[in-house]
């Protein structure tokens, strides 16, 4: 083989592996937990899992997926800058199933969704496990401030609070959008007038328009091709 080629190889193979390598340690509910770069995407939510167990790895929750991103976002070196540029011009997926039931206008929050053969969130398993009382938060959408919300408002609204796992992941989603140029978060719930029969969904984050505002997104179907995402150790 050219001497060349080999060394080219070499390269790549160490660059790869010395990426692979690094590790991302951050605060959550308090614990410490290991995030790996590089992140994995751009792929669907049901490719995206398939590959963080081939690593052996676990897909993050929303709530994880909340400290992670709140305790690098802005910050210096490679990660960070990577965390950046996907919330500005892509975003992120956390593994939190979304499950509307438009008969009760509520909203139900169950952790690590499973995906149906089309790679959408499977809304036939999460009724099941709402059945079976796992759900970890449930939340009428009658009365609730949707929308653009003022980032010191965040903490206090009930899907903030319900999506990002308790006061502490809603508080962290309250700095993050204060960190943006509009200092505001919008939180985007699908018309649930429009469903005839319960709908399942996951929940995205990023930047809205290059950074002006801090983004959660309750209608991710779970297909869509550009998600990224972080393996936790």
């Amino acid at each position: 083989m050219n001497i060349c080629i080999r060394n080219l190889i070499y390269s790549i193979t160490t660059f790869s592996e010395n990426m692979e390598k690094k590790e991302m340690e951050f605060p959550h509910q308090r614990k410490t937990l290991i995030a790996i770069h590089p992140f994995f995407g751009p792929a669907n939510s049901k490719t995206l899992q398939a590959e963080i167990k081939r690593e052996k790895c676990k897909e993050p929750t929303f709530p994880e997926l909340t400290s992670f991103v709140h305790h690098y976002f802005d910050g210096k070196g490679l990660q960070a800058k990577d965390i950046n540029e996907i919330m500005n011009k892509k975003y992120f997926v956390g593994f939190t199933g979304i499950l509307f039931l438009p008969g009760k206008k509520e909203v139900c929050f169950i952790d690590h969704p499973a995906f149906d053969r089309g790679s959408v969130v499977d809304v036939y398993d999460l009724e099941t496990r709402l059945r079976l009382n796992e759900a970890r938060a449930r939340i009428s959408l009658e009365n609730v401030e949707t929308g653009s919300v003022p980032w010191d408002e965040i903490a206090k609204n009930p899907l903030f609070i319900a999506v990002g796992g308790g006061e502490e992941g809603a508080e962290k989603l309250a700095e993050l959008a204060s960190r943006h140029s509009e200092k505001k978060g919008h939180i985007f719930v699908p018309e649930i007038s429009n469903f005839s029969s319960p709908q399942a969904r996951i929940p995205l984050l990023y930047s809205y328009d290059k950074g002006r505002s801090l983004t959660v997104s309750l209608n991710g179907s779970g297909f869509s091709v550009n998600s990224y995402t972080l393996g936790l150790l």
